[in-house]
């Protein structure tokens, strides 16, 4: 199954959300179809327009953004900057674009995120849609970052040479950010290459021999933003969407998440869809990326049986 077509947004825009702020948001597809808003990963990483190609831009009104200092939203800072004030944006966002629901879809922190605008928001929300789940609980943190998680076990080698060989999760965290927010260029730069580095190879499985993204400087700018969420346990309570389930359990949800994956905890995100009674589609022999066709086709699938769902909703009511 193939995605759809490249299409060009018909809204390109900036809007200020407070404190400085300003959010990059494109829009795509048609403007009076289901919209449905998708939340990038990272922290840190800002829109791809290449994900508004999961959904049929003639049922759908796409809307893609960047969170805070992220792609081209601006500034590229810091401050001002946690899950409470991404989860307040998103819903100025829905209200600017005089929305009254709308779906939500987003992959790894982007779905974190969706998840907990959902409990807060939940009378707003149609449906999820979320791929390689991350719950950003001290668990997950440890998959990803310790020396008893599964990366460090799958990459022992490349784990000594991200972990500096520090004891424990807040350490290596704490070590990150005093390096990331370095005055010195070149030693930020240095080590922003290896938490990027260490990124990719739990993503896609191999390391990235070029450096640097686009510029050394949005990998700078992503190191620091996922740095300063994860060693506040991205500005929330341990458990905290496993612990407020019931809030979004009338929602119709989609999980898609590969078994293999090294980034989110594939039994994790099991245990809450059954909580949930959601859809689960399991990708064997996948992992966190979206660079194979498995998990594009599984993302469109979802995309397109939810707008079905969603439609015979409507027509009921």
């Amino acid at each position: 199954m193939q995605l759809y077509p490249n299409i060009t947004p018909y809204h390109d825009f900036h809007l200020s959300v407070g404190d400085g702020h300003q959010i990059h948001v494109q829009e795509y597809g048609d403007p009076d179809g289901l919209p449905v808003v998708v939340c990038h990963g990272g922290p840190g990483v800002g829109l791809h327009a290449d994900n508004c190609r999961f959904f049929d831009p003639t049922r759908y009104r796409i809307i893609l953004y960047s969170q805070r200092g992220c792609g081209q939203s601006t500034p590229h800072l810091i401050n001002a900057n946690t899950t409470a004030e991404l989860v307040a944006d998103l819903d100025y966002l829905r209200t600017y674009l005089g929305l009254e629901k709308w779906l939500l879809s987003g992959g790894s922190w982007g779905a974190t995120l969706c998840l907990l605008y959902a409990i807060e928001h939940t009378q707003h929300v149609q449906g999820l849609i979320l791929r390689g789940t991350f719950l950003a609980t001290s668990a997950d943190l440890n998959w990803l970052y310790s020396s008893a998680g599964a990366a460090a076990h799958f990459y022992p080698e490349l784990y000594a040479r991200f972990s500096q060989n520090l004891p424990d999760v807040t350490s290596i965290l704490k070590f990150y950010q005093q390096q990331l927010n370095d005055d010195n260029q070149i030693n930020a730069n240095h080590f922003a290459k290896l938490w990027c580095q260490w990124e990719n190879v739990l993503s896609h499985g191999k390391q990235q021999h070029q450096w640097g993204l686009s510029s050394p400087q949005l990998g700078l700018n992503m190191a620091r933003l996922m740095v300063h969420y994860f060693a506040a346990q991205c500005f929330i309570t341990d458990n905290f969407i496993s612990e407020h389930y019931k809030k979004i359990s009338k929602i119709p949800t989609w999980f898609i998440h590969g078994r293999h994956d090294l980034v989110c905890r594939f039994n994790a995100v099991q245990q809450l869809a059954e909580q949930l009674n959601a859809q689960l589609l399991i990708l064997d022999g996948i992992g966190h990326g979206v660079d194979n066709n498995v998990s594009l086709s599984a993302v469109r699938r979802a995309a397109d049986l939810m707008y079905i769902k969603l439609s015979r909703h409507k027509c009921k009511d």
